[in-house]
């Protein structure tokens, strides 16, 4: 992939522009959903004003209130904003044709062949995977720290807020109520500023892998990291999910195996062993709803809350003809029962193995850029640079999400996490020493 258009070397971003946009958008349930309408303007006045550097970092920051950030319709305005920078940024700065773009022009013509009725979710699933394309042919080292430093802290800002008002009505109105967390219970599932728990919590886990990242980058202290999992610890736990138990055993071994490719085998057992008290502590008490939901199944079907037997019923209905297998029942198919609960299933479902193919074809070709700009070090270092990206393809085998803007925000921060640096600072002392 080639850069469009070569840009300053040093980002500075407009902190001010994007707090006064977020303050408008946390009022705008308590007060009017114009302040949305205001807010969209300034989102426009930066897009004009500013780079792709500054849009994908102002991208990062709507992800966590996007369904705040909504039309009366529901249509979120981060789909209406990526629609107009896309356009703007064809305009002022053009394509240049090369491997990732023809996999999405495939991409986006086969979709359309396979949309049927359903335009929303066409415009929704372009949208987000042109401005994934526009924003990587942009980027840098220094906007990949900013995207994940403000999309991280943009989770736990809004995640304090959806605490705050958990509950009240003009919240509720907007995202609807939070479940029980099992039959009988009193206690419900925070869903943070989003429609569903899950998908709330595949923002948390991202955003713990994010930072771990972060540390062992050097760009945040030992300090910074305890407080910022800690947080991130306490709002995935009151979902009370059973996958992010899941998740968390993943993340627990990635970063033990890293300690252990670096040869560092006294850290890598202090690791292990200082684990294990945290552990026990946190089995009783702020996980405690969540392993007892684990340990209460009486079966496979139950523990997976049903989604064993889903898959195998959506498998049945894709393996019943070799059309259906290849082109898939068409975007407006209606669900069987209940949704997939697996991106990869859902996209084989709904456009076939041609069109998860190529989303494959596509998402892949921008990992192998990556890879090949920015990745350096060891294996265990590369192994830890791509942690994100296992995290991300775990985490979606159990959920769907093709028409979710989250799904194609995490995809884009697993696919540029890829990149990260080691930080300047860290180099410079470590060949002064």
């Amino acid at each position: 992939m080639i850069r469009l258009q070569s840009v300053q070397n040093k980002l500075h971003y407009p902190i001010p522009g994007i707090c006064a946009i977020l303050a408008l958008i946390y009022l705008s349930p308590f007060v009017s959903s114009w302040l949305n309408y205001v807010a969209f303007m300034i989102c426009i006045y930066r897009l004009v004003k500013y780079d792709e550097r500054i849009f994908s970092v102002d991208y990062c920051c709507l992800i966590s209130v996007a369904t705040v950030f909504a039309l009366p319709g529901g249509l979120s305005f981060v789909v209406v904003l990526s629609l107009i920078a896309e356009v703007w940024f064809i305009i002022r700065d053009g394509l240049v044709a090369d491997t990732a773009l023809v996999c999405l022009l495939l991409l986006a013509c086969y979709i359309m062949l396979r949309m049927q009725s359903s335009l929303s979710d066409f415009v929704l699933c372009f949208s987000q995977l042109l401005i994934i394309y526009l924003l990587i042919s942009f980027l840098d080292e220094q906007t990949i720290v900013l995207d994940i430093e403000l999309f991280v802290i943009n989770v736990g800002v809004s995640s304090i807020y959806a605490l705050l008002f958990r509950n009240s009505p003009a919240i509720s109105q907007l995202i609807g109520t939070e479940v029980t967390a099992y039959f009988g219970s009193s206690l419900t599932r925070f869903q943070g500023l989003l429609r569903d728990p899950n998908y709330y919590m595949s923002l948390v886990i991202m955003a713990i892998v994010l930072l771990t990242l972060l540390h062992f980058k050097k760009y945040i202290s030992k300090g910074l990291f305890l407080f910022g999992t800690g947080c991130m610890f306490l709002f995935g736990a009151l979902t009370y999910s059973k996958t992010f138990i899941f998740l968390l055993c993943l993340y627990w071994l990635l970063c033990l195996f890293y300690l252990i490719r670096r040869k560092r085998y006294i850290f890598a057992v202090a690791f292990a062993a200082g684990t294990v008290c945290p552990a026990i502590l946190l089995s009783n008490t702020l996980f405690a709803t969540t392993l007892y939901r684990i340990t209460s199944a009486s079966s496979v079907g139950e523990l997976t809350t049903g989604r064993t037997t889903l898959i195998g019923t959506y498998c049945n209905e894709i393996m019943s003809s070799p059309g259906i297998m290849l082109f898939g029942e068409g975007m407006s198919a209606e669900l069987l029962e209940k949704g997939t609960h697996n991106l990869f299933l859902e996209i084989q479902y709904y456009i076939g193995l041609i069109g998860l193919i190529l989303f494959v074809s596509y998402f892949g070709t921008l990992v192998v850029w990556m890879r090949k700009k920015y990745t350096m070090g060891s294996v265990a270092t590369r192994l830890l640079n791509y942690s994100s990206l296992i995290v991300f393809i775990a985490l979606f085998c159990s959920l769907q999400g093709m028409f979710s803007i989250s799904v194609y925000a995490l995809i884009y921060l697993a696919v540029i996490s890829i990149g990260i640096p080691q930080n300047a600072v860290c180099k410079e002392r470590c060949c002064y020493e």
